[in-house]
């Protein structure tokens, strides 16, 4: 049985978008959740502090921009399915050329890895680049393919076909973003700490 706070819980996004961090989902969030120390503050009722660990441990924390804090409510808007809300960000003129989390995976990608093709549609109108790929060369139509997602498929080539010129575009915006975030930066500590020590 998995966590059931791993719906509000903004880590649980990270180890979802993140193959890297999988190995704490899989001993705290689909394993012994009882022994994790947010889902422990969260029976109390008591905020959780988003630096903290599940194994208990803190990181130290950086002041987080606006655009920062936006890109991380995407994300967990998207990866919860939430389409109204990811609507009326992008409707308050959130630019979605610098929202990238931190293996370079796009909105879009985290929308065709669950399959939301509602979302998929909003992000493209929004101005989300099909062609962009992360850190390990995959782009979104990759992501839908690979994840069994047709429709999703479907509507991202047909996207690419008609606008073939975003595909120099994508390159660019590869070529001149720098992402430095909060979340980057747990990603990061995640991957060099123990999940099973405490």
């Amino acid at each position: 049985m998995s966590c059931s706070h791993s719906v509000d819980c903004p880590l649980f996004a990270q180890f979802a978008m993140e193959p890297a961090l999988a190995v704490w989902k899989q001993h705290y969030c689909d394993g012994d959740f009882t022994k994790c120390a947010r889902y422990q503050i969260g029976l109390k009722g008591s905020v959780v502090p988003l630096t903290l660990m599940p194994n208990g441990k803190m990181i130290e924390r950086k002041a987080k921009t606006k655009e920062e804090l936006g890109g991380t409510a995407l994300f967990n808007a998207i990866l919860k399915g939430r389409a109204s809300m990811v609507k009326s960000m992008f409707a308050s003129k959130m630019s979605s050329v610098q929202v990238i989390s931190s293996d370079g995976s796009t909105p879009l990608m985290a929308a065709v890895s669950i399959g939301n093709l509602e979302i998929v549609n909003i992000l493209l109108e929004a101005g989300c680049n099909p062609f962009k790929t992360n850190d390990n060369n995959i782009n979104a139509l990759m992501v839908a393919e690979k994840k069994n997602f047709p429709d999703c498929a479907q509507v991202i080539k047909n996207f690419m076909e008609a606008n073939p010129e975003l595909k120099g575009q994508a390159t660019e915006a590869t070529n001149n973003i720098e992402v430095e975030d909060e979340i980057k930066g747990v990603v990061s500590f995640l991957k060099k700490l123990n999940p099973f020590s405490r």
